[in-house]
């Protein structure tokens, strides 16, 4: 669904250069479930508006659903914008019009399209059952109650608290049937409870529909939610955490109608295709390296070892 190849990013203003992006490499599976982390100014935000047609890379390549992004003009892009991807930002209020209703924020993009709801891919009810909206009207009250949120249907958004809102803001961006769902820090202004809350809702929706969900965010946390997240340090992707299967404890307490213990995650260091390897803070810091280094590298049974070498000491003058 998504490749990128040495991506690079260089905002100028005036005389100042900004890096934001430093030859990053990311491939997405279709209908994966995945996260991008980092800390802010990390890149990923950078990452999610040029995956979104909202921004341009300066150099690199750029793939989207088979879609070659570098060469849209605006009118291809705009096109893209409107089909292919849906969008949820942090703040709810930019995908929500205050003075409508749930009901009538989702309808909205459906009829600026102008697309045939009737034509469009059956969604899933809450029996389980498939259903083929016919009108405008049908499909957002399905949409709506694909989110759990067809109780509110006719609330406007200062009757909704942080959650709903952003449950509404979720079936806005499935109004259109888009391949790819971007959401940018998604649970930054809920609570906990309500993030774990909205985190299960793009489990379900993932699966539901088969949906391609990236989540941007800075919260570590959410790679026990999705299948992976990657890493992203000083522009570039630096590492990955993924799920460990269960183990045949959690297996056994699943058969038995238990409550699935928390899935354990583990870290893996991307080498990108020029061999570079981006070391995690904490091994630095634990060899105090601050700046540039040089170190030794060779090959033993199969690993590769690094190890820093000696500082020497300048002798006295004679």
């Amino acid at each position: 669904m998504i490749l990128c190849e040495n991506l690079v990013k260089i905002y100028k203003t005036g005389e100042i250069e900004v890096v934001a992006l430093q030859g990053l490499d990311l491939t997405v599976a279709d209908g994966e479930l995945m996260a991008i982390i980092g800390n802010s100014g990390s890149g990923k935000s950078t990452l999610l508006n040029m995956l979104g047609g909202l921004d341009v890379p300066s150099a690199g390549q750029l793939e989207v659903d088979g879609k070659n992004l570098l060469a849209f003009d605006k009118k291809q892009m705009m096109e893209y914008r409107r089909s292919t991807v849906g969008f949820v930002w942090q703040n709810p209020a930019r995908n929500l019009i205050p003075y409508l209703s749930a009901q009538k924020n989702v309808e909205l993009p459906l009829l600026i399209s102008g697309k045939k709801t009737a034509a469009m891919p059956p969604l899933p009810a809450a029996d389980g059952s498939l259903i083929v909206p016919k009108t405008v009207r049908e499909r957002a009250a399905a949409l709506l109650d694909l989110v759990e949120l067809s109780h509110r249907r006719k609330s406007r958004l200062a009757e909704l608290s942080g959650g709903e809102q952003q449950r509404v803001a979720i079936a806005i961006a499935l109004a259109n049937n888009p391949r790819l769902l971007l959401a940018d820090e998604p649970t930054g202004a809920v609570d906990s409870k309500t993030t774990e809350e909205l985190l299960r809702l793009f489990q379900r929706l993932n699966a539901a529909l088969g949906l391609t969900i990236v989540i941007v965010t800075h919260d570590r946390l959410v790679s026990s939610f999705v299948s992976r997240a990657v890493m992203i340090r000083d522009g570039r992707t630096s590492s990955e955490f993924v799920r460990k299967p269960l183990s045949l404890e959690g297996l056994g307490a699943l058969s038995g109608g238990e409550e699935a213990p928390a899935p354990e995650v583990e870290e893996r260091t991307v080498v990108d295709k020029a061999g570079r390897v981006q070391l995690p803070r904490e091994y630095l810091d634990e060899l105090g390296i601050t700046g540039r280094e040089t170190m030794y590298t060779h090959l033993e049974d199969g690993k590769i070892i690094l190890t820093p070498v000696p500082h020497e000491k300048s002798k006295p003058e004679e």
